[in-house]
């Protein structure tokens, strides 16, 4: 039996650090877990993809078929690039959305559910994780990822607004589950679970919520969302602001490598490294 599990990042807010959760995420189990990843970018803004090969270099480095809009072309299933040890990438694609109009007008709506189906196999044989990071939407694409994923990860930051972008994330998954069934049996084809994960919160506000040092927006976030998380399974926890997490991205490099990097692997940052790393067991065992 196949252990193949598909996460993908989605929330209708833009901002909200899901690349760098994805990206760190893959280093995770490639690093920690020694876990084979397939990456695929699915944002037109193409950030994850710019993690691994700088935009100057993408030109020579990412052909037609290494790209996501390979999937709705009707040629040939995209083919992966090797971007480091164990983690393989399908590239993102700028000009991605101009595929919108053909598949709106019913050119096969569900193409990445062939995709996977149609290479489960060798999927299951190469990649232990698939991992796709989204566009801020809930366009025909991106309901093509939600609904081959296992897990959807619903990411939210200090905004007014952050909560209700959560609850529409599971209101739009459990509306897919209906969308994409068999019409014989009613069986959805869509399985996904919705994973709520607080962001970019102030380090002072998760050690202590309760106290004055963390701004009151931050203390009031994190003292709902640890409410939430006993009586919801599903809100999982939150991420620091800030610190390694910033500085990987800034970097181009995962926290994982920085964790091993004396310039960050101080001891004010050691409960930083900690309970991310919890958070990402969380995702992976949840």
């Amino acid at each position: 039996m196949s252990n193949l599990q598909i996460i993908t990042s989605n929330i209708k807010k833009g901002g909200v650090g899901k690349t760098t959760i994805i990206y760190n995420l893959a280093y995770y189990l490639q690093k920690i877990k020694h876990q084979r990843v397939l990456l695929a970018d699915f944002d037109e803004s193409m950030n994850l993809t710019n993690r691994f090969i700088l935009p100057s270099e993408q030109g020579s480095k990412i052909r037609l078929e290494n790209q996501v809009s390979r999937f709705f072309s009707g040629e040939q299933f995209p083919v992966p690039l090797q971007v480091d040890e164990g983690i393989a990438l399908i590239a993102g694609d700028a000009k991605l959305s101009a595929w919108l109009k053909d598949i709106q007008e019913g050119r096969q709506r569900n193409y990445l559910l062939s995709w996977y189906y149609s290479n489960k196999e060798v999927l299951e044989k190469h990649y232990d994780y698939i991992l796709f990071d989204t566009h801020n939407d809930h366009s025909i694409i991106t309901d093509n990822v939600l609904a081959v994923s296992d897990k959807v990860l619903a990411i939210a930051d200090v905004d007014s607004d952050s909560m209700g972008k959560l609850t529409e994330e599971q209101e739009h998954i459990d509306l897919l589950k209906k969308m994409v069934a068999n019409p014989m049996t009613g069986e959805s084809f869509v399985s996904a679970r919705v994973l709520k994960i607080g962001n970019k919160i102030e380090a002072e506000a998760a050690r202590n919520p309760k106290g004055t040092h963390a701004t009151k927006d931050h203390r009031l976030f994190v003292q709902a969302f640890q409410s939430l998380m006993q009586s919801d399974e599903s809100f999982l926890g939150f991420f620091w602001d800030r610190g390694p997490l910033a500085k990987a991205k800034t970097e181009s490099r995962s926290m994982f490598h920085l964790k091993t990097d004396p310039r960050y692997n101080k001891k004010s940052n050691q409960l930083f490294y900690e309970a991310s790393e919890q958070l990402f067991e969380r995702i992976v065992q949840c």
